[in-house]
Formats: C-alpha cells, sequence, structure tokens
C-alpha cells in the first residue's frame, strides 16, 4: 500500500474509536489518545511520526531534538519562543537545566481548545458521527499551542486546565491564551473555519538561530 494511503487509513481508523466510543456513550474511552494519534497521521508533518509510522508525541519537549516539530505548532507564545531561542544559543547550558529539571526552560505543549470541549460536543444529541462529520470537527478545533510552564499553571490557576472561558464566542481558538494574557510570537487565525489555518506573525521565526544571542533567559554559572 502507498504510504500516503495507509498514512490516511491509519488516521481514518482513529475516526472509527471516537465513533465506537460515543456511540456505546463510553465517556471515559482514551480520546486523548484517539485524537492526538488521528492528528499525527492526518499530519503531512513526519516529524509527528517514527520511520515505523508510530505516534511522536509531546510531554516535556527536548527545544533541540524536537525543534522542528515545535516550530511547526500553530500556537507559539513570546515566551516558548525565547525557551527555543536560548536553547539554539546556549544548547550545553539547556541540556545541563534540562536534566536538573529546571522549570524555568520548561516547554508545555497544550490543546488550545481543551479535548474536553472538543469531545463534549460529540456527546451532543443528534450529532452525525460519520467519518468526514468527525474529522471536520476536529479540523476546526485541534490547535495545539507552546507555551512555557510558567504560562501553563497561569492557565490552571484561572481553572482554563479544560474549559474556555465563560465569555467564549465559540469560535476564537486561542480564548484560554488570551484570557490568560499570554503573548504571542505565532497564531492560527481567531475564528475556527474547518480548513487549514492561515497564521499571523508577530515577530520573525527562529532563523539562523545559533547566530542569534541568548534572549531574556539568564543562564547560570
Amino acid at each position: 500500500m502507498e504510504r500516503t494511503a495507509k498514512l490516511a487509513q491509519l488516521a481514518d481508523s482513529y475516526l472509527d474509536h471516537i465513533r465506537i466510543a460515543v456511540e456505546v456513550d463510553d465517556k471515559g474511552a482514551p480520546f486523548r489518545d484517539f485524537i492526538d494519534n488521528w492528528a499525527a497521521f492526518a499530519s503531512e508533518a513526519e516529524h509527528h511520526r517514527s520511520t515505523g509510522n508510530r505516534v511522536i508525541w509531546f510531554n516535556n519537549p527536548d527545544a533541540i531534538k524536537r525543534q522542528a516539530m515545535l516550530l511547526s505548532l500553530p500556537f507559539r507564545s513570546a515566551g516558548a519562543d525565547t525557551i527555543l531561542r536560548y536553547a539554539a544559543a546556549q544548547d550545553r547550558a539547556y541540556r545541563r537545566r534540562r536534566e536538573e529539571k529546571d522549570k524555568a526552560i520548561k516547554l508545555i505543549v497544550d490543546h488550545a481548545v481543551p479535548l474536553a470541549v472538543i469531545v463534549k460536543w460529540l456527546f451532543e444529541p443528534r450529532v452525525d458521527l460519520s467519518r468526514d462529520s468527525i474529522r471536520n470537527h476536529l479540523k476546526r478545533w485541534y490547535c495545539l499551542g507552546l507555551l512555557t510552564n510558567d504560562e501553563d499553571e497561569g492557565l490552571n490557576r484561572l481553572g482554563l486546565r479544560s474549559r474556555m472561558p465563560a465569555n467564549w464566542d465559540g469560535n476564537d481558538l486561542i480564548a484560554r491564551y488570551r484570557e490568560a494574557g499570554i503573548a504571542s510570537v505565532i497564531e492560527p487565525n481567531a475564528t475556527a473555519s474547518g480548513s487549514t489555518p492561515e497564521y499571523v506573525r508577530h515577530r520573525q521565526p527562529i532563523n539562523r538561530v545559533n547566530e542569534l544571542m541568548p534572549w531574556a533567559i539568564t543562564p547560570r554559572p
């Protein structure tokens, strides 16, 4: 089977997992795995998958080893951008601090619209559970953001870990980040459209990072 067709088949298999779980009212199903795996196989980017078509995901990502993947995410905070630049410019210092589990240089990959919100819609009455409908729903709402550990904890303190703000208009993909005052260097269009998002860049993305001076993070001696 052609590789592209195989990846599409794998992506569709996770849509089927989602449909079956919803049809039997299994609210405890591992929807995070289903949805993240669907996204990995549906993506054109190879860095979401190993050569053996195993999904590579995002827990505590290494800013050096996983740079290409992290730069591809639709939302990147200014703080996370600082950490990426610091890691590229001072790789030895970054690695040492990472080994020490220094939270100041820890990156978080976050679902901009929490999966709990995405999944809740699937359990609404009379929702179309065809592959096309589920796929379109995920394309509209699935958006990953790269944050600092402190920004992630700030969302939690605001009660936005798994919900959107109370005044959410039902369209703005990054309403949680706006509510928390998280500045961005790249973000998707504010309104979910069901198509591949266009990105708004607020500062030049990383380019020839090894030539850059380190930014705001002060390296330890």
